[in-house]
């Protein structure tokens, strides 16, 4: 009993200490994610990325690096997209590139593993969404009516409907939504990677991950990523 109380004690007192390093930046996050969910909508973003070109690709990679959504969440937002009109490498690039990266986890790996590796991290999001995209518009052939675009009447109607709405309510709807719908998305995994890697901390000692035991170039990448690949995290998780 005493080694397991011992043992809960250390996971306990690594995880606080992360969450406490990690919750200024995810709280600044979660206020900016909220900014961008009113003023940045996908129903705004898909009016650039309906042509099939390397522009659109680059778009849809760069509106979905900052967008928090993980890997589930991105799918109903792509799918809006396609049916907005946007196209098939526009959508894969935007559907690679959000779950990857979003304003809250580049905060917090900031907060983390410093500028180096959150700069990595944004510029991989980025390639990879890129790459994807510009490979789907070269190899997968758009059907022959292509996807509709809103109407002009339709467009009219959302921008009146955004207009009619006050800079207040927008600010309420902003934090709202960043601490209350979309906390309670990620609440939990961002406990579940602070548990994960508070134990991480109390049972591998630092001096492992440098050593001879997982080892160094293409051996220890294929083992991370044997570790990464089949754990359903989000982003910031």
């Amino acid at each position: 009993m005493e080694i397991l109380f011992n043992i809960t004690k250390g996971v306990w007192r690594e995880s606080f200490w992360l969450l406490n390093r990690m919750a200024p930046y995810i709280l600044f996050g979660f206020l900016f994610a909220g900014i961008i969910h009113i003023f940045l909508s996908p129903e705004k973003i898909a009016k650039h990325l309906g042509k099939g070109n390397f522009f659109s690709v680059i778009k849809a990679s760069l509106f979905g690096i900052p967008l928090p959504l993980c890997s589930c969440g991105v799918i109903p937002a792509a799918l809006a997209l396609r049916r907005e009109g946007a196209s098939i490498g526009a959508v894969l690039a935007f559907l690679i590139s959000t779950p990857t990266t979003g304003i809250d986890s580049i905060f917090a790996t900031y907060s983390l593993i410093g500028g180096v590796f959150t700069a990595y991290r944004i510029a991989a999001s980025f390639a990879t969404g890129v790459l994807a995209g510009v490979l789907a518009n070269m190899f997968i052939k758009e059907p022959a009516a292509g996807r509709p675009h809103p109407t002009p009447a339709e467009e009219c109607g959302h921008c009146k409907e955004q207009a009619s709405i006050s800079i207040f309510k927008k600010c309420a709807e902003a934090i709202r939504y960043a601490f209350v719908e979309l906390f309670d998305d990620v609440a939990k995994w961002v406990l579940i990677g602070v548990a994960a890697g508070g134990a991480i901390s109390f049972f591998v000692p630092a001096e492992f991950l440098g050593s001879s035991t997982i080892g160094s170039g293409w051996p220890a990448y294929i083992v991370m990523f044997l570790i990464g690949a089949p754990m359903y995290v989000c982003a910031t998780g």
